[in-house]
């Protein structure tokens, strides 16, 4: 081929690089769930009801922050931009607790246990109510809130030190984020804790006595299936061993112990957990076929 026209051929790309907006897999993800949900809510309650009104604020955000960051955003203009999705999954994590039920959704409660059941022949949370010791489950609770360090000392890491492997963790992890979602609002559902009513009280320390009356205060009565504790991790801990390979051995056995906490706490069925592990590939998938696209070497290209 020429010279000159290789160089021509190069501007061109060059000038098509600059005038194009790159919106990122998980921007799709998040903002189409988001998308969804205002949706089905104009239709079932109507576009003046405040939850429909919030998903439509939502989702105009997404939209936002990608224009307000600019066509080739800046150090700083990239990193307010990806932390917006943190903000709005709280924003519409607590939102959905009262925009679920007006879906006309029939709680799954019922359903799940019926699966984990039929999985593995008992009900996990019935077998292991005679097991509680009180020292381990201060150890599980402890266990179970670990999931907030990894959560944002994970991220806040890359976001840190290294912004194109912060684009990439973020990509993932709110693609994650989207489909766990997702099935809050398909198969909406409270867990053992609050669906197996008679079963006796979990015995612990001064730790679970502190802590377990906040955590289930945070909860937002549908976040059960697919589990995001065992998702989130799963994905944060395999997106370390890629690219942070020393911080995934530091972690692994307080992840495990994290999983197994969902299950004895009475949060989750095992049945969330499996879900959970499926949504977790779907992000490490996104976050991997991402790092390996055309977008992902323009975004490096740019000014860091």
């Amino acid at each position: 081929m020429p010279v000159q026209q290789r160089a021509q051929e190069q501007d061109l790309s060059e000038s098509r690089t600059k005038s194009s907006w790159h919106v990122l897999p998980h921007e799709w993800a998040f903002g189409g769930f988001l998308a969804l949900t205002t949706a089905r809510l104009f239709v079932h309650v109507g576009i003046n009801d405040w939850h429909a009104l919030a998903f439509f604020a939502f989702t105009l955000g997404c939209i936002g922050a990608v224009v307000a960051s600019g066509r080739e955003p800046g150090p700083i203009a990239w990193r307010v931009r990806l932390l917006w999705y943190p903000s709005v999954m709280g924003l519409s994590f607590y939102t959905l607790a009262t925009a679920v039920p007006l879906l006309g959704v029939s709680s799954a409660d019922a359903l799940l246990a019926q699966f984990d059941h039929s999985l593995l022949g008992f009900t996990p949370a019935v077998a292991l109510s005679t097991l509680h010791v009180p020292w381990f489950t201060d150890v599980m609770v402890a266990a179970y809130l670990f999931f907030f360090y990894i959560l944002i000392f994970g991220p806040g890491w890359y976001c840190v030190h290294d912004l194109a492997r912060f684009r990439a963790c973020i990509t993932g992890l709110f693609t994650t984020y989207a489909l766990g979602f997702m099935g809050y609002t398909l198969l909406p559902a409270g867990g053992p804790h609050l669906s197996m009513t008679d079963l006796p009280p979990l015995e612990g320390g001064w730790l679970t006595q502190a802590m377990l009356p906040k955590v289930n205060q945070g909860s937002n009565g549908v976040d059960v299936f697919p589990s995001i504790h065992c998702a989130a991790s799963l994905y944060l801990l395999f997106f370390d061993f890629r690219h942070y390979r020393r911080r995934f051995w530091w972690l692994l056995l307080p992840c495990i112990a994290l999983w197994i906490s969902t299950v004895y706490l009475r949060y989750h069925y095992v049945v969330d957990l499996l879900g959970g592990i499926v949504i977790a590939l779907a992000g490490l998938g996104t976050a991997w076929l991402y790092e390996r696209s055309v977008m992902a070497r323009e975004l490096e290209g740019q000014k860091k």
